[in-house]
């Protein structure tokens, strides 16, 4: 009996091992992890939403140093939207000293995001599609529409650091 018993326990011992020497693949596979992005900050962890999955929490993809960095101004508050994943769009807006920085991303078609209004300028360098409207830059990447809204300098100034947003934000997304 407990030679049965030993050699019961080892087999166990074999099984559960084996079991999770299988399973380590999978989970590696399925599991989110960090990538660096091109600023060294970590970006969603689950891959590229461009054409699919939950649009990422927009205050989860830029940190504060950066916020600051790309704008050249102190936050003051952070105001997140406090939505569910998988809702359709997520924004997030940093108030800063003078101005304020805002991004909105949502689901779009290519042809949905043509549909423009008749004074929206083209922005080149940025994204598959971009135009600038109302002091908004709305950039279309895959199924995704990027909305960046950067307050607190000229116009032009404005118009730049939107597009910096969004060149940090698309690889991200």
């Amino acid at each position: 009996m407990r030679k049965s018993l030993v050699a019961l326990t080892a087999l166990v011992a074999v099984s559960l091992t084996s079991a999770c020497s299988l399973l380590e693949p999978a989970v590696a596979a399925t599991s989110p992890t960090p990538a660096a992005s091109p600023t060294g900050s970590a970006d969603s962890g689950f891959g590229s939403v461009r054409d699919s999955g939950d649009i990422p929490d927009p205050c989860t993809l830029l940190d504060r140093a950066e916020v600051v960095d790309l704008t050249g101004r102190e936050i003051t508050q952070i105001d997140e939207d406090g939505a569910e994943p998988g809702e359709a769009t997520r924004y997030c807006q940093w108030q800063q000293s003078g101005g304020q920085l805002a991004v909105f991303l949502s689901r779009t078609s290519p042809a949905d995001f043509q549909v423009t209004v008749a004074d929206a300028e083209p922005v080149d360098g940025v994204g598959e599609d971009a135009f600038a409207h109302s002091g908004h830059l709305y950039v279309l990447y895959g199924t995704v529409q990027l909305d960046v809204y950067s307050r607190g300098a000229s116009d032009t100034r404005n118009l730049a650091d939107a597009k910096q947003v969004a060149r940090t934000l698309l690889p991200r997304i």
